[in-house]
């Protein structure tokens, strides 16, 4: 609780990979990051050291005495640091220390975070303290000061330390979507700095609004002793080296204070969190399917594109999977069929029940139904030929529900893809699901399914007929909307390559795609209904699709995914 006056820089260290945060003329802080209290050691590295996966556990070495050669390691849990003596070491304070560094990893951003699923709060430790401060989150609007009325206290002045207090944030309705702040409240007097005001140290946001105390947010631009400089720094962030989503918040407390450097007399921690902006497509430059990424936070709390997929060996998908450029070269199919548009179709040349539609040729050499007026036509390696036209393939292309598309054609990327039990394909890769703290984050008015795991609609009352989905309380077609690559008809929630005859017409025999499972069954009555994907899940309850809804046609497209979940998954 004792304050400081200081500015704050970042500086970059060869080597390191985090920041230091220091004051005018160079003085490093936290400072000190552990001493002796009441001999014991206390300081940020103390404190890191007891938040343990295990309750009541702490990494902490027993003293050493001199001439000892049996020094206690300190390694009883799975804890955010360990510190530990050496012989003749001071009795008090061990000279060893390793894990969440109080220095190294201490940061002033990001200010802001994304919840991810439900949360945690924490309080770790209120130190000696005399201030019995409270610390709570708001919803967070670029440039705008937080809502007095939206200031949500979760630990309060009477909360021990050590206790957790698990809160749903993505199901209560105060929760606006979007990212969140922290905010500490303090009982600090306005007219006695540095004591209780009226003698009541327990802080309260009501007392706040009538002039006792004061509050600090994680978005140090709103402090109430913010002048403009960045002078006064409340808070150090620390990201947990043991979980991904778990962020420490170690504090100050004292109004324009110049006295304690050690941020360790108000220390709190939320799980189920990642950094703001992270969770998003982006684009990683590199070619095929290594360019899709999602964005999270390096250690430093800098936002960066991660890769989804790592390159693999290309199949018939209309994707490029060994990223070299080029789409399913090299891909194989079964005998008797030929990979076009990303599918194996069944050669025109093999049997006249694949006949091609007017306007298309067969091909004798490929199998393949070829637009006459693209007989002559070179593109581009990235365009292909409609109509004799070099393009893309997917301008105005609306692919049907679970599918996008790609190189003239609307494919699902996650069709014969298997995921393992407790995942979900999405975009081609398997991700924990939505009923896990790590998985997907439904989209805006969408809701989890506990049952499959994936996001739907529920404002349909009805379970949807067969081939259809919940769209905004209505059943609808999942051709609804569609419109397919080279203009063919969309039937079935299924575009067929151009050149071929729509599935299903009479007179047509066997079809000559491979369009795997017929749509779902549009859910189980009373579930919100129409929540079925167009393709069967696989044995370990991996429901393989995209919706329309969280991914466009566009690349840009938004998908809310935990990318700290995709670390996992290739760790």
């Amino acid at each position: 609780m004792r304050p400081l006056l200081i500015t704050a820089s970042l500086v970059a260290l060869a080597g390191v990979a985090q920041a230091k945060v220091t004051l005018p003329g160079g003085k490093v802080i936290p400072d000190p990051t552990i001493s002796c209290c009441s001999g014991k050691p206390c300081g940020l590295w103390a404190i890191f050291a007891c938040a343990c996966t295990q309750p009541g556990i702490c990494n902490i070495g027993a003293s050493c005495p001199g001439g000892s050669t049996s020094c206690d390691p300190g390694t009883n849990g799975t804890c955010e640091a360990t510190i530990w003596h050496s012989e003749n070491d001071n009795s008090c304070i061990p000279s060893n220390t390793k894990g969440l560094d109080p220095v190294q990893d201490a940061q002033i951003k990001p200010e802001t975070f994304r919840p991810v699923c439900g949360l945690t709060f924490s309080l770790l430790t209120r130190g000696n303290a005399m201030f019995k401060n409270g610390f709570g989150w708001y919803n967070a609007s670029p440039g705008t000061p937080p809502d007095p009325s939206d200031l949500h206290l979760l630990v309060d002045c009477n909360t021990a330390d050590g206790t957790k207090t698990p809160f749903n944030m993505l199901a209560d309705p105060a929760y606006k979507g979007g990212d969140i702040g922290f905010f500490l409240v303090t009982p600090e007097s306005h007219a006695t700095p540095g004591t209780c005001a009226g003698g009541d140290c327990c802080a309260t946001v009501a007392r706040v609004a009538k002039g006792e105390g004061y509050i600090y947010y994680s978005e140090a631009a709103h402090n109430p002793d913010n002048d403009g400089s960045g002078a006064y720094i409340h808070l150090l962030t620390y990201n947990s080296t043991i979980d991904p989503m778990t962020f420490y918040f170690a504090w100050e407390d004292i109004y324009k204070g110049t006295v304690s450097t050690d941020y360790g007399d108000f220390v709190t921690g939320v799980s189920g969190i990642s950094c703001a902006g992270a969770g998003e497509i982006c684009q990683t430059g590199q070619p095929g399917i290594c360019g899709l990424g999602v964005t999270k936070c390096d250690p430093s709390g800098k936002l960066i594109c991660e890769p989804v997929y790592t390159p693999e060996a290309e199949i018939c998908d209309g994707l490029d999977n060994d990223c070299d450029g080029k789409i399913d070269n090299g891909a194989t199919c079964p005998a008797g069929k030929v990979c076009h548009l990303g599918t194996c179709v069944g050669k025109c040349t093999e049997s006249a029940e694949f006949p091609c539609q007017p306007g298309f040729d067969c091909d004798a050499q490929t199998g393949l139904c070829l637009d006459k007026l693209c007989k002559d036509k070179v593109c581009k390696a990235d365009e292909i030929c409609r109509k004799g036209v070099c393009g893309n393939g997917c301008d105005g292309v609306v692919c049907p529900k679970d599918q996008i598309c790609t190189a003239g054609a609307c494919v699902n990327p996650c069709q014969g893809r298997t995921c393992n039990q407790g995942e979900i394909c999405k975009l081609g890769v398997c991700l924990p699901d939505c009923t896990q703290c790590g998985g997907l984050t439904c989209a805006k008015d969408m809701a989890c399914d506990a049952k499959t795991g994936d996001c739907y609609d529920p404002s349909c009352t009805q379970a949807c007929p067969s081939g259809t989905y919940c769209k905004q309380g209505k059943c609808v077609d999942y051709c609804d909307g569609v419109v397919c690559p080279g203009g063919v008809q969309c039937a079935g929630g299924i575009c067929p390559p151009a050149g071929f005859g729509p599935p299903g017409s009479a007179g047509d025999g066997p079809l000559p795609y491979d369009w795997g499972v017929a749509p779902g069954d549009g859910g189980a009555p009373g579930d919100g209904g129409g929540h079925g994907t167009p393709f069967k899940a696989d044995d370990s309850g991996c429901g393989c699709g995209v919706s329309r809804g969280q991914l466009a046609a566009s690349p840009g497209a938004l998908l809310i995914l935990v990318l700290l979940a995709l670390a996992r998954r290739r760790g």
